[in-house]
């Protein structure tokens, strides 16, 4: 069984749990990660950041690091063996009813995307993707709501991409019709709309509630 493991950005605290879903139901403000690179990639984790959470964990204090890749390789080393952290999911041993549950509703996520993916590639081939002219929503994501999971955009800042996750910061939870009548403000249309948002939900940024 794989760890996954939570960094509080406030509090600096460290802990392992059964799943990615298990450690995102305990608040926001966490850097989740299941391996050094996903570590690396989170641009919350300053170099300062690193050496700040691994002199807390750490017997060993330690004044820098030779650069951040090299904080956070020894980072993941050092909490790599941090026991996993009982939840109200659990019961006796981790509940194998639940993961059951999760390893489906995983499943279904996963169906979803692929048949988004599908019907924004079907899309694109018969819609012009240039321009601001925005249609009637229709598809998979059509009257369903958007939930953003995380707290910073991760997208490049400036492009189409970091402009859509913009909106879903900034309302935590909108209408995927929202969402694309907003989106056309700064020049996206629907198939560029669907485009990220399908490539967000496969990051696990956000869900479709």
């Amino acid at each position: 069984m794989n760890k996954v493991f939570t960094i509080d950005l406030k509090s600096l605290n460290v802990n392992a749990y059964v799943s990615r879903y298990v450690a995102k139901q305990h608040g926001n403000g966490m850097a989740v990660f299941d391996n050094a690179d996903e570590l690396l990639e989170n641009p919350n984790m300053t170099t300062n950041k690193v050496l700040d959470v691994f002199n807390k964990v750490s017997p060993k204090q330690v004044k820098r690091f030779a650069d951040r890749k090299t904080g956070v390789k020894r980072l993941f080393s050092l909490i790599s063996e941090t026991p996993l952290t009982k939840t109200n999911w659990d019961s006796g041993e981790y509940n194998q009813k639940v993961l059951a549950q999760m390893d489906e509703a995983k499943k279904k996520s996963d169906q979803v995307f692929k048949k988004a993916w599908d019907e924004m590639e079907l899309y694109k081939e018969k819609v012009p993707t240039s321009g601001p002219k925005v249609s009637k929503p229709r598809g998979q994501f059509a009257n369903k709501k958007i939930r953003c999971l995380v707290d910073w955009n991760p997208r490049k800042e400036g492009t189409r991409a970091w402009n859509n996750f913009q909106l879903f910061l900034g309302h935590g939870t909108i209408s995927y019709e929202e969402f694309v009548k907003l989106a056309a403000d700064h020049g996206s249309n629907p198939g560029g709309c669907r485009e990220d948002l399908a490539h967000d939900l496969k990051k696990g940024r956000v869900e479709i509630v």
